[in-house]
């Protein structure tokens, strides 16, 4: 419906947003609340919308406008809700439906009668932690299993973990870095390691990982995982944590590490620079040879 000056009318009744929710599974509360589909819901506000994955992803700023005169919110909101700031190179960290779940914030939303949501972070595939609530994650179909503590034993410590997922988060979200993208440094670790001297078939599918946290091949080998691509860095989240402590022990060695770690690879990639800090630009890289391997 129009009202007389040719906008569209504002929605009668607007639902209060859950703490990190997606755009699209807030659109979805209200189309059902409407008595509509979805798309119906979507498409009220932008006949042109193409689906609600779309505008999770690629809100344009007209887009933005036309929900946040419907939806009676501010643009800045609306936003907040979708990928749209996400940094460019974080995107291949955005899962396509949700890969994992906080149980703390679903039952908390559920005891609040708000059902059937989707958190922005469920799709993130550099967390291991709620931003919400601060709880650990849980994989898709394991319920509460990851804050109890379930899963492959940790090669590293939670602290190395959390602290490569702030550097991802505050890139990925805020676009901080230090001396390097943490998304880079995420790459060159899951790039193939470089390991003629290895006779063993299994041994040459390592990466750089590996050599940073000695055993992680072997572990995930051990829980039937599949080390994903440097060109798609998710991993599941009971390894997650590893992977994300090998970036913060890199990041932490400083600028110097990254020859020696790309004289180990098969095809070394390109690290996207920031200014360094005087802090930074003395660090010296030999701190990380009490984590490497042969």
């Amino acid at each position: 419906m129009k009202s007389r000056d040719g906008a569209k009318k504002q929605l009668p009744v607007v639902l209060p947003a859950v703490p990190n929710e997606l755009l699209s599974s807030w659109i979805s509360r209200h189309a059902a609340f409407y008595g509509v589909s979805p798309r119906a819901m979507l498409r009220h506000a932008d006949p042109d919308a193409r689906s609600l994955r779309a505008a999770d992803d690629h809100l344009t700023d007209e887009q933005g406008g036309l929900l946040a005169h419907i939806f009676r919110r501010e643009i800045v909101d609306i936003r907040c809700m979708t990928f749209t700031n996400i940094s460019s190179s974080a995107r291949r960290l955005v899962a396509g439906e949700p890969i994992q779940t906080c149980s703390t914030c679903a039952t908390k939303n559920i005891g609040a009668d708000v059902n059937a949501i989707i958190l922005r972070s469920w799709l993130q595939a550099w967390r291991i932690t709620c931003p919400v609530c601060g709880y650990r994650l849980s994989a898709v179909g394991q319920g509460g299993a990851a804050n109890r503590g379930d899963g492959p034993p940790s090669l590293t410590s939670w602290e190395e973990a959390l602290g490569g997922e702030r550097l991802l988060d505050d890139y990925a979200e805020r676009g901080i870095q230090t001396w390097a993208s943490p998304i880079d440094l995420l790459r060159l670790l899951l790039i193939r390691r470089e390991n003629r001297s290895i006779p063993s078939i299994g041994l040459r599918r390592q990466r750089v990982l590996d050599l940073v946290v000695p055993g992680m091949y072997r572990l995930t080998a051990a829980n039937g995982a599949t080390t994903p691509p440097a060109n798609k860095p998710m991993l599941p989240l009971s390894l997650r944590p590893t992977l994300l402590a090998g970036v913060a022990i890199v990041e932490g060695s400083g600028p110097k590490i990254i020859a020696e770690l790309h004289g180990r690879t098969i095809a070394p990639i390109t690290l996207t620079s920031a200014p360094l800090p005087p802090a930074l630009s003395h660090r010296a890289g030999p701190t990380l040879e009490s984590h490497l391997c042969s």
